[in-house]
């Protein structure tokens, strides 16, 4: 009988202090910004955080769905990952934050989704661009310096180059990634 006390006083003992280091995590904030363009729709949603030490918010979820804005019917989505998470963190975090969505159309009139994406450093690796298809689906990143996609440059162009600029839509998200009462929209 005293065996048993014992067991369910320290698995008591242990859903308490559980419970309790729970409660002590950072609270998640639910952030969501859109865009439209023409005949499509992107969605940004994050779960976000602050982090001890860290200027704006941490994500824990970050994701892009890309959407038919006639009838909502999603026709891609992409899930980013997370960092291994590390003992002092309260989640783990997405390294990378989109600082803009940008629809294109390039001088022959395809249309793209671009994404200017960063992860905080200062690095010719640290900040990049990827490039959707109308329909979301991933065509490639200009991160690789080494790799030429035709396509990648020709959106990328489109979206940011100076003298080639067809933007059709575009949400600059520098706010999204701030305290309570930045939510992206």
């Amino acid at each position: 009988m005293n065996k048993n006390i014992f067991l369910l006083s320290t698995l008591v003992f242990t859903l308490l202090m559980n419970q309790a280091l729970a409660e002590n995590k950072a609270a998640l904030q639910h952030k969501s910004a859109s865009l439209q363009c023409l005949d499509r729709k992107i969605e940004l949603q994050a779960d976000c955080f602050q982090e001890d030490g860290v200027p704006g918010l941490s994500c824990t979820r970050q994701s892009l769905r890309f959407s038919n804005a006639a009838d909502n019917k999603i026709l891609s989505s992409r899930i980013f990952k997370t960092a291994p998470k590390d003992a002092d963190q309260d989640y783990p975090v997405v390294p990378d934050k989109i600082n803009d969505l940008v629809c294109v159309a390039t001088p022959q009139d395809e249309k793209y989704i671009v994404t200017k994406i960063d992860n905080g450093g200062n690095c010719d690796q640290c900040e990049w661009a990827e490039v959707y298809s109308w329909d979301g689906i991933l065509i490639g990143s200009d991160r690789d310096k080494k790799k030429k996609n035709i396509v990648v440059k020709a959106a990328v162009a489109a979206a940011f180059g100076a003298k080639t600029k067809k933007i059709i839509d575009k949400k600059d998200l520098t706010n999204f990634y701030q305290g309570a009462g930045h939510n992206g929209d």
